[in-house]
């Protein structure tokens, strides 16, 4: 559950500083230290998961769109859809 709460936590200041909300200027780091972070707990969650023997493999995908997140530019619609296709994969893996 911390790694889906850093995950939301990390979407919604994404969010924030595309629509100009607020800005980060020289703390840019903050974001990417959190997904960072999110990159982290999603696979000690999956491991987890292969432990109990849970939907282990819905996280596969949560991975496979935090790694294509760097490739796609922010503020896109690739971004955008790789991070909320990666959090609905993750909340879907956790329930």
């Amino acid at each position: 559950m911390l790694g889906l709460g850093l995950y939301a936590a990390n979407v919604a200041l994404g969010l924030g500083l595309q629509w100009r909300l607020w800005s980060l200027h020289r703390a840019k780091w903050v974001h990417h230290a959190l997904y960072f972070a999110v990159c982290v707990t999603a696979l000690l969650a999956g491991y987890a998961l292969v432990i109990l023997e849970r939907r282990w493999w819905m996280l596969l995908v949560t991975v496979a769109c935090l790694a294509w997140l760097p490739r796609a530019r922010g503020g896109t619609r690739l971004h955008r859809s790789l991070t909320l296709t990666g959090l609905l994969a993750y909340v879907l893996a956790l329930i």
